[in-house]
């Protein structure tokens, strides 16, 4: 959808004088009624509502970084040709030389020989970053594809970071004189700052059964504690390599002071990262950064433990006739397993800002979801809603989480006229 700011409307000295009311009179010819989007300050509202998810720039490929854990910066070149030169410095003076690379996914990395270690880091993921640790004395090429639909996780375990990596050295892997695939985490993500990552694992998919494999058979795993790094030297790196936790590793921290060990935990989110949730019906609400009129908080109380991976949506088709988007995003949610509603309580929530009373009639807010079949958002048949007065939110129990959903008001709740 394209939105068009319209003249602000005046809602009286008794507001601030930055909120405003932005509407669409001008939608696409192609879409549904005219909609409008209710704001709080006008530039921080076009900033939010176009803001990306990830920046655009990243690190060049192939940077040769020496023993230096700093990123150089240089042109691209493809294949990128790494040197196999000793790197002057502490480490050469104790005898460790290696190469430390910047990685790209799916560029082309030619690894120099002469039994010279090189690390290569790639591009970070949803809660880390991937290693790959190569040593021959003839070079190789290398070049690593991040899966983002992967395959099953080990029975007993679940992904904690929601990408797998294809690792291909087109010159084969045998007799190499070492080749590692490490994991290094990002401990700061509030997604993972609940876990035990000594207990995580590397495995490779069986591509006959699409279900990755956790064996010693397959490498010698260590968990480098003052790195938060995962390493497993392997025999062969070439495959498909995904990161896993044990369930019974996923649990959330403990609860704070005057709550029972069966009390809520609340969890920073953050878009387009995944957030891992613990089962046993421990309940953990996921809050959103906040946008112009309030943010997303999603609810997981399983039985299971579970993976949430929230993205905003600039760009949604047009409100259902007669109301208004209150935030200009939508949320698609995703979870890595289906939430069953026998046994799991899961909501879509959104907390509205205070003065977002003084637009609205927060009465009438609803929440919904996307029909993809008609392309279409409907508000009725989803699940409970309820209006929680004294939280400023509105919130919907569903059966699902999985889907887009949207924050609406009726055209006839507006305080002041169009």
């Amino acid at each position: 959808m394209k939105w068009f700011p319209s003249t602000a409307l005046l809602l009286g000295s008794q507001l601030l004088a930055a909120i405003t009311i932005l509407a669409a009179p001008i939608p696409a010819s192609n879409q549904g009624p005219s909609s409008a989007v209710v704001g709080v300050k006008r530039a921080a509202a076009l900033a939010e509502r176009f803001r990306g998810g990830h920046s655009a720039s990243h690190l060049s490929p192939g940077i040769i970084r020496g023993n230096s854990k700093h990123h150089q910066a240089a042109a691209p070149a493809a294949p990128t040709e790494v040197a196999a030169e000793a790197p002057a410095g502490e480490a050469e003076a104790a005898g460790e030389v290696e190469n430390n690379v910047d990685g790209a996914f799916d560029e082309a990395i030619a690894l120099g020989g002469g039994d010279i270690k090189t690390d290569v880091l790639f591009t970070k993921s949803a809660v880390g970053s991937l290693e790959i640790e190569f040593q021959n004395a003839e070079g190789r090429t290398l070049t690593v594809t991040e899966n983002k639909t992967p395959g099953s996780p080990p029975a007993g375990f679940v992904a904690i970071e929601p990408s797998s990596f294809q690792v291909n050295l087109a010159e084969g892997a045998d007799g190499l004189t070492l080749q590692k695939v490490d994991y290094i985490f990002d401990v700061t993500n509030p997604a993972i700052a609940a876990l035990d990552l000594s207990q995580g694992q590397i495995g490779k998919l069986c591509t006959e059964t699409n279900t990755f494999v956790i064996d010693p058979v397959i490498g010698e795993l260590e968990f480098e504690d003052d790195e938060n790094e995962l390493t497993l030297t392997v025999q062969n790196i070439n495959g498909e390599w995904g990161i896993f936790i044990p369930e019974t590793a996923n649990a959330a921290a403990p609860p704070a002071e005057g709550e029972t060990a069966a009390g809520e935990t609340e969890v920073e989110g953050a878009f387009d990262t995944a957030i891992a949730v613990p089962g046993g019906n421990a309940k953990t609400d996921i809050l959103f950064t906040e946008g112009v009129t309030g943010k997303l908080e999603v609810e997981y109380d399983g039985a299971a433990e579970n993976v949430v991976l929230v993205s905003q949506n600039a760009n949604p088709v047009a409100a259902p006739a007669g109301f208004l988007f209150v935030d200009p995003t939508t949320f698609q949610v995703q979870t890595q397993s289906a939430t069953d509603p026998a046994t799991d309580t899961v909501k879509i929530d959104y907390i509205f800002t205070p003065d977002l009373r003084r637009v609205v009639d927060v009465t009438q807010g609803i929440i919904g979801k996307l029909d993809a079949a008609t392309n279409t958002f409907v508000i009725e048949g989803l699940g409970e809603f309820e209006f929680e007065d004294d939280e400023n939110e509105w919130t919907l129990t569903v059966p699902d989480l999985n889907g887009e959903w949207a924050v609406f008001i009726p055209e006839t709740a507006l305080l002041v006229g169009a």
